[in-house]
């Protein structure tokens, strides 16, 4: 598989959302077997979880996971760029996060999400009712997610809750992105190959340091890129917006209007694919293939009920080739020894 500059992307990850929706093949229903797998496998970790990141796996795979496994990384790396995998029972919170633990590390090496160096982290509203600055992390609150990427080659995602209202996620293919703004708009991609500044956002953990200020990246971050035959993607326009207003460097009208086209296309009902990720699921994510969002929602107000999810950053084993510039992505967020969060 070869992708040529200036030429369209002819195959499985140029995918459309407006497609998939009346599809169900791209969802993986498990077998019998198969989570029966997954609990053997989650029930061989050690007791206290801050033993899980050198706790080995290798060859404890049992073989109904085998296949499973491989098609997912198949999928991942070659295919659309996402899978979503539905089956296992979410009233054992404990064992889901076992499960997912154990699931994820079949597919890749966990990266840090944060300077508390988690590796496995919990998505939920952390800041309710509190003010929210630039430096909120998106997934600590329950606001409106606009289309973005991640750190590290895959986001890994398993539902504990989900909200009574919203939280819907999305899905879309910016290689069908690229294709189309290579049919329509061809007088963006220049300025989306040159890429943008990142914001980085400080990391300290409570509500008080969203007001204090992160740092921008001073290399820019390509949207599409090539290497080795292989066309790349990855963009956070939120984080490239905080960039510019942190420098003070606005946007000339190329950038600017690039990026509005980008969203523009995203947000099309025949470009995204939409769905509600049910208590249990496992969604994986290729960040350099598919961005993401998801809608704001309205919490439960019991506790024990509150929309919640595990997540994993990963570097996938089967890692394709990317530019420096891509690579830099897969580092995560620098801490201390790795840490795992229980709900």
């Amino acid at each position: 598989m070869t992708d040529v500059v200036g030429e369209p992307i002819l195959n499985r990850r140029a995918w459309r959302g407006g497609e998939l929706q009346e599809r169900a093949d791209w969802v993986v229903s498990l077998s019998r077997e198969q989570v029966s797998g997954l609990y053997q496998l989650a029930d061989s970790l050690p007791e206290d979880s801050n033993d899980w990141p050198g706790f080995g796996l290798d060859g404890k795979y049992p073989e109904s996971l085998t296949e499973l496994m491989s098609s997912v990384a198949t999928e991942l790396g070659t295919g659309r760029g996402f899978a979503l995998l539905r089956g296992i029972d979410p009233s054992d919170i404990e064992r889901l996060r076992r499960v997912f633990w154990a699931f994820a590390r079949g597919i890749g090496d966990p990266v840090m999400q944060n300077a508390k160096g988690e590796v496995l982290s919990i998505v939920a509203d952390r800041f309710a009712g509190a003010e929210r600055g630039r430096d909120t992390r998106g997934y600590e609150s329950n606001d409106e997610l606009r289309f973005h990427c991640d750190g590290g080659d895959c986001i890994a995602m398993c539902c504990i809750h989900q909200a009574p209202q919203g939280g819907m996620n999305g899905l879309v293919s910016l290689f069908a992105i690229y294709n189309e703004i290579l049919a329509n708009y061809p007088e963006h991609l220049e300025t989306l190959k040159a890429g943008y500044e990142l914001y980085s956002r400080k990391e300290q953990g409570d509500a008080a340091s969203t007001k204090k200020l992160g740092k921008v990246q001073q290399q820019r971050i390509p949207v599409f890129a090539w290497h080795e035959g292989r066309m790349s993607a990855w963009l956070n326009i939120q984080l490239a917006e905080i960039a510019a207003e942190v420098t003070g460097k606005n946007f000339s009208v190329a950038e600017r209007e690039a990026l509005a086209c980008v969203e523009a296309i995203a947000n099309r009902s025949d470009m995204q694919l939409t769905f509600m990720q049910q208590p249990g699921d496992i969604l994986l994510i290729n960040n350099l293939a598919v961005m993401h969002r998801r809608e704001k929602y309205f919490d439960s107000e019991d506790p024990a009920e509150k929309r919640s999810l595990y997540r994993m950053w990963l570097n996938l084993h089967n890692s394709q080739p990317v530019p420096a510039s891509h690579s830099a992505l897969r580092r995560g967020i620098r801490g201390p020894s790795p840490s795992i969060t229980a709900l």
